[in-house]
C-alpha cells in the first residue's frame, strides 16, 4: 500500500508543478497535456519504485527489532525468577496426583 501511496503522491504533485510550468510559458494546451501525462507516468514509476524500497526497508526493520524482542523474552524466561525458590518443586495437577490429595479429618 505504501508503493501505491507514494507513486500518487508524486504523479500528482509531478503531474501539478507540469500544469503550472506549462501555463505560465504560455503553452498550448495539447503540450501541456502531453507533458502531464508523459510526467504522471514516469513519476508514478519513479514513485513505485521508490514506494517498494521504502518498505522493504522497514520491513527489515521490523522483522529485526521483532526478533530482538524475541530472544529478550527468551532470556527472559530462561532467568531463574526471584520469587521461586530453586528448592521448589513444582508438580502440575494430573488425574494421577489428584489421587495424592489428603482430605481434612474431622
Amino acid at each position: 500500500m505504501l508503493k501505491l501511496r507514494t507513486a500518487l503522491c508524486l504523479a500528482l504533485i509531478v503531474g501539478t508543478l507540469t500544469l503550472l510550468n506549462g501555463v505560465l510559458q504560455g503553452a498550448r494546451i495539447e503540450t501541456i497535456i502531453y507533458r502531464i501525462i508523459v510526467s504522471i507516468a514516469i513519476f508514478g514509476f519513479i514513485g513505485y519504485g521508490i514506494g517498494l524500497i521504502v518498505e522493504r526497508f522497514l520491513k527489515n526493520i521490523a522483522l529485526k527489532k521483532l526478533e530482538e524482542k524475541s530472544q529478550r523474552d527468551e532470556l527472559k524466561e530462561n532467568e531463574p525468577s526471584d520469587d521461586v525458590t530453586e528448592n521448589s518443586e513444582f508438580a502440575p495437577f494430573t488425574s494421577t496426583s489428584f489421587e495424592q490429595i489428603t482430605r481434612p479429618k474431622e
